[in-house]
C-alpha cells in the first residue's frame, strides 16, 4: 500500500476557520490533509474551548466526482488519532488489483515453469514414467503455490508496515506540534526509533537539557545546534545547561568558554586558551581577539587550532595596528611639542610686556641694567622657541610619513 502518493482535491466548507478557508479547493496528499488538520487543531486548542468550530471536508477526484464528505468539529483533544477519524478519505477507490490480476500473474509464472517441464518431457519422454511426471508436476505446483503465497504475504506485510509507519508519524507529529516533547520521546521509544532520532527531535525543538538526558554523548551535537542561534538565544541555552547540571567538568568549561565569548570576557578566554575543544570555537575566539586588537592572544590560540586565513588576517591587522600606533604616538608628540611652543610664546609675550613696563615706569638708577637683563631673558626664550619649532617640524614630518604608510597599507 503506497499512501499519500496520489493527490486529490479537498474542499473545505461550512467553516469560519481561517486556515481551511485559505486551503479551500486544494490538491493534497492524504498525509498532508492529516497534518493540516493536526496543525489547525493545535492552534485552535490555544484559543478556543473544545467543540466550538467545525469544518466540512469533501474529497473529489480529478473528474470532480465526490468521493467522500465528512463534518469535523474542532478543536479536539491533543492526543486525538486523526488518522482513524479521517481514514475514509484514504480508503477511496484504490486501483483494483483483484484475484484475476493475481491469477493472471500466477498463470504466466505457471506457463514459464510448464514450458521447462515440457522441454524435459520431450527430451526424456521414453525414460520418465507417468509416476515421475506426476511427481514433477506436483512439485512444480507446490513450489508455485509457495512462491505466490510468499509474494502475496510480502505485499500485505509491506502495506501493513507502511500504514503502521504513517500512523506512528502522525501521532508523533501531533504530540510534537502540541509541545509534548517527553511524550513524543516516549512514543518514539515505543516505536523503536533510534536514540539519534530522539535526540534530534529534542534539538530541533530547543530542548537541550532533555537531549543530553536522552544521550550523554550528544554534547557535541547540542553545542553545534546552539552555535547556530543568535547571541541572546545562545546565552539562554548555555545558562540553562549550566543550571541543569547535566554536563561533566570538561563539558562545563566548554559552556563557560562560549559564555565568555558572548560576553567578550577577554581575560577568561586568555586564561583558558588550552581548554578550547574545537576548531569552530577556536576560530570564533580568534576573531574576537583580532577585533579587540589582542593579536598576541590570537596567535597563541592559533598554535592549538591552526587557521591560515585567520593567521594571515591577524598578521595583517597586527602590522597595520603597529603603524597606526606609530601615527598615534607621533600625534601625541606633536601635540605635546605644540603645547611647549604655545607656552614659550606666552612666556615671550609676558617678557615683552615686562620690558615695556620697565622702559616706561622704572625710575631707578639701575634701570639700564634691568632692561638689559630683561632683553637677555627674551633672547634665551627666543632660542628655546626656535629649538621647539624645529622639533615640532621634524615630528610633523614624521607623522605625515607614518600616516601615509597607514593609508598605503593593504
Amino acid at each position: 500500500m503506497n499512501l499519500g502518493t496520489k493527490k486529490s482535491y479537498y474542499v473545505f466548507s461550512k467553516t469560519d476557520i481561517k486556515k481551511f478557508k485559505e486551503e479551500n479547493n486544494k490538491p493534497l496528499e492524504y498525509i498532508d490533509l492529516i497534518k493540516l488538520v493536526i496543525d489547525t487543531n493545535s492552534e485552535l486548542l490555544k484559543l478556543y474551548e473544545l467543540n466550538t468550530k467545525s469544518v466540512e471536508i469533501s474529497k473529489f477526484n480529478k473528474n470532480d466526482s465526490l468521493i467522500h464528505s465528512q463534518l469535523l468539529k474542532l478543536p479536539l483533544e491533543a492526543d486525538t488519532d486523526f488518522d482513524k477519524i479521517l481514514v475514509n478519505f484514504n480508503e477511496t477507490k484504490p486501483p483494483k488489483i483483484g484475484k484475476a490480476t493475481k491469477v493472471d500473474k500466477a498463470t504466466k509464472d505457471l506457463t514459464v515453469i510448464n514450458d521447462k517441464a515440457n522441454y524435459i518431457e520431450r527430451k526424456d519422454f521414453e525414460k520418465i514414467s507417468i509416476k515421475k511426471i506426476s511427481i514433477i508436476g506436483f512439485s512444480f505446483m507446490t513450489v508455485l503455490i509457495i512462491v505466490i503465497g510468499f509474494v502475496l504475504n510480502q505485499s500485505i506485510n509491506r502495506g501493513n508496515s507502511e500504514q503502521e509507519k504513517l500512523s506512528q508519524e502522525l501521532i508523533i507529529t501531533q504530540l510534537e506540534t502540541s509541545g509534548k516533547y517527553d511524550k513524543v520521546a516516549q512514543k518514539m521509544k515505543e516505536f523503536d526509533y533510534p536514540k539519534k532520532d530522539i535526540v534530534n527531535m529534542y534539538l530541533e525543538n530547543g530542548q537541550f537539557v532533555n537531549a543530553l538526558k536522552a544521550d550523554k554523548k550528544a554534547f557535541t551535537s547540542v553545542l553545534n545546534k546552539i552555535d547556530t542561534m543568535n547571541n541572546k538565544e545562545q546565552q539562554e541555552a548555555l545558562n540553562e545547561l549550566k543550571k541543569a547540571n547535566v554536563t561533566s567538568k570538561k563539558e562545563s568549561i566548554s559552556l563557560d568558554l562560549r559564555l565568555a565569548l558572548l560576553n567578550k570576557d577577554i581575560d577568561f578566554l586568555k586564561k583558558n586558551i588550552k581548554s578550547v575543544d574545537s576548531q569552530a570555537l577556536s576560530d570564533r575566539i580568534v576573531k574576537l581577539f583580532i577585533d579587540e586588537k589582542e593579536y598576541a592572544s590570537a596567535n597563541e590560540q592559533l598554535k592549538f587550532f591552526a587557521n591560515k586565513a585567520l593567521d594571515k588576517q591577524a598578521e595583517h591587522d597586527d602590522k597595520k595596528q603597529a603603524l597606526t600606533n606609530k601615527v598615534n604616538e607621533l600625534k601625541k608628540a606633536v601635540s605635546d611639542t605644540q603645547k611647549q611652543l604655545d607656552g614659550k610664546n606666552t612666556q615671550l609675550s609676558d617678557l615683552h610686556k615686562q620690558l615695556d613696563d620697565l622702559n616706561k615706569n622704572d625710575k631707578s638708577p639701575d634701570k639700564g641694567k634691568h632692561v638689559d637683563d630683561k632683553n637677555k631673558e627674551i633672547d634665551n626664550a627666543n632660542k628655546d622657541k626656535n629649538k621647539i619649532s624645529d622639533i615640532l617640524k621634524d615630528q610633523q614630518g614624521k607623522e605625515k610619513e607614518a600616516q601615509k604608510a597607514v593609508d598605503d597599507f593593504k
